[in-house]
């Protein structure tokens, strides 16, 4: 066995023949490529010889590292982990770095995505390419400004003869703030940009810019187009608060939003913001970005919650449910549509029930229940059918009392039944063109013949007439009348004579029974041939003044079974 003195950059060994069977050599040195470890000893400048193990091709493989040295290469690993972090965070920020400069230049000369110029898309493009779109755009260029029912669009003759697209581009790059890009972006990715620009405050006072307008863009012209558009619509609106347009139908109630549609747009505060719009090349400005600006106070130095308070108290009114009863029947009711338009506001904006309405109301009511004097169609005892209008006898209401009936219930706010009043009656009520009578007397023109019936329409008296002469003029008027007056000896009288002064005729007659005022009336007539009350056609030659002429004895009987408010109906 042979011993070496060993070297720390090469691990010799001594190899037996028998180790390598294809050797002829007895003893060769073999040279690692492997650096073999130093020992401790060798570590400590000490010449260590080892003993090579028989059968081995290498040497003995180094020691373990003792606990000491273990100890030490376990201090420096934190050291080295706290490291890492440090270098990873330097390379994030100095990409971060180069990230935000590259961002900074490129959005110096672009524009940020999402850009628009005078209705051009000039994302991420440069002015020069901008300002070529932005003609192109121009020559489709509007304005439209449009908000609470108005709409108006400016058209300008053409691109040229507005706007210098070249300065607009360089301008609006200019404000991109490039160092603040990354803000930027972000906004115009998310619509923020939008959504900001939606809900900015529009002032008024600014002074719009047209600087990069054409020298032949004419703002008076503008102005005055505008101003007429604005006036035109403000012709359908009062402009003030007032109950009827206040008054919400759908809803039933009134209403701050329906008051305010009667709003008139305020001209100049609509001119500034269309001025503004114009000069930032927007394609709309719309009236709800100016909020109250927009129009004309409706109650000058109160605003909506005066004008809300007023709504208030009227509704309080509208609670209301009135039946109107006719004889027991129900002709009308009264609910909230009814009453809102009654209503009115004094200066106080308190809310009072205006009388004049509601006479209107009854009197349009009375036109659909009134009888008296309209077409009326009834049988006959015997069979005979008759159609007549006119006269004095039905049924007809009181106004003046209904009108107080009603708003004396409505200021109350009570829900009550009102049986309407009236200021005459008929026997029944069955509504206008209906038999409205009991008991009657029918005058027959046409047959020259009168007769009685009872309320069940018994025939109690019937005579021979003879009516007005109609060929001097002096029909019996026709129509259903109410006896007025009935009379014993009684002189009538016609006109006076103007150059005489003496009345035309006189006529005295024993029963007086009126029924057209106290100038027509049933009467006997002794002067009438007996033969001529069985003569049809009589009454065309012989005929009375108007009044209808009776046989002595028939007069007599008929007066006594007579009473002033019976139904006469005349009729041919």
């Amino acid at each position: 066995m042979e011993y070496y003195r060993h070297n720390p950059l090469e691990v010799r060994s001594t190899m037996r023949p028998s180790d390598f069977s294809s050797s002829s050599d007895s003893d060769k040195t073999i040279i690692s490529p492997l650096p073999a470890a130093p020992s401790a000893g060798a570590r400590a400048g000490r010449t260590e010889v080892r003993r090579t193990q028989p059968g081995s091709h290498f040497a003995s493989p180094q020691k373990p590292e003792t606990s000491s040295r273990k100890g030490k290469r376990d201090e420096r690993t934190p050291r080295n982990r706290r490291r890492v972090p440090l270098i990873v965070l330097g390379v994030i920020v100095a990409l971060a770095v180069i990230v935000y400069a590259g961002g900074a230049i490129i959005f110096s000369n672009v524009f940020y995505p999402g850009t628009t110029i005078a209705g051009a898309d000039v994302s991420l493009i440069g002015p020069g390419s901008a300002a070529t779109r932005i003609r192109s755009s121009m020559n489709r260029y509007s304005l439209t400004v449009e908000g609470s029912g108005f709409s108006w669009t400016y058209e300008p003759e053409s691109a040229d003869a507005l706007f210098d697209a070249d300065a607009a581009a360089q301008e609006v790059l200019d404000q991109n703030d490039a160092l603040r890009w990354p803000v930027h972006l972000f906004a115009a990715l998310t619509g923020a940009t939008e959504a900001q620009a939606e809900n900015e405050a529009v002032d008024l006072t600014a002074e719009a810019d047209f600087s990069l307008f054409s020298d032949s863009f004419d703002v008076a012209s503008f102005e005055e187009s505008l101003g007429a558009a604005v006036d035109s619509f403000n012709e359908g609106r009062s402009g003030t608060f007032d109950a009827a347009s206040a008054y919400d139908a759908e809803a039933g109630a009134f209403t701050v939003d329906k008051a305010r549609s009667n709003e008139k747009l305020n001209r100049d505060n609509v001119i500034a913001y269309a001025k503004l719009a114009l000069a930032d090349l927007d394609e709309n400005a719309s009236l709800d970005k100016l909020g109250d600006d927009a129009f004309l106070p409706l109650v000058e130095g109160m605003g909506d919650s005066g004008i809300q308070a007023a709504c208030d108290a009227a509704n309080e009114l509208l609670g209301v449910n009135i039946s109107i009863k006719m004889n027991g029947n129900e002709v009308a009711t009264i609910g909230s549509a009814e009453v809102a338009q009654w209503i009115t506001f004094d200066e106080n904006l308190t809310p009072t029930i205006n009388q004049e309405a509601v006479s209107s109301w009854a009197s349009s009511l009375a036109d659909g229940l009134d009888t008296v004097g309209t077409k009326r169609t009834y049988t006959r005892e015997d069979g005979k059918q008759i159609t007549v209008s006119g006269g004095t006898y039905g049924w007809s209401i009181d106004n003046d009392t209904l009108v107080q009936s009603v708003v004396d219930a409505v200021n109350a706010k009570q829900s009550t039944e009102i049986e309407v009043p009236t200021s005459q009656t008929g026997d029944v009520y069955n509504g206008q063109g209906q038999r409205d009578w009991g008991a009657y007397i029918d005058i027959d023109i046409s047959e020259q013949h009168a007769r009685y019936y009872d309320a069940s329409g018994n025939l109690l008296w019937e005579s021979g007439v003879i009516t007005g002469n109609p060929n001097k003029g002096t029909d019996t008027p026709t129509g259903i009348y109410m006896l007025n007056r009935k009379a014993r000896g009684i002189t009538l009288r016609g006109p006076k004579d103007p150059e005489t002064g003496e009345y035309k005729w006189e006529s005295d007659v024993d029963y007086w029974m009126a029924f057209v005022g106290n100038s027509i009336g049933l009467h006997d007539a002794t002067w009438q041939a007996s033969s001529s009350f069985s003569n049809p056609n009589a009454y065309k030659s012989v005929g009375s003044h108007g009044c209808v002429n009776l046989p002595y004895d028939k007069a007599a009987a008929l007066y006594d079974m007579i009473s002033p408010g019976l139904c006469v109906i005349v009729h041919n």
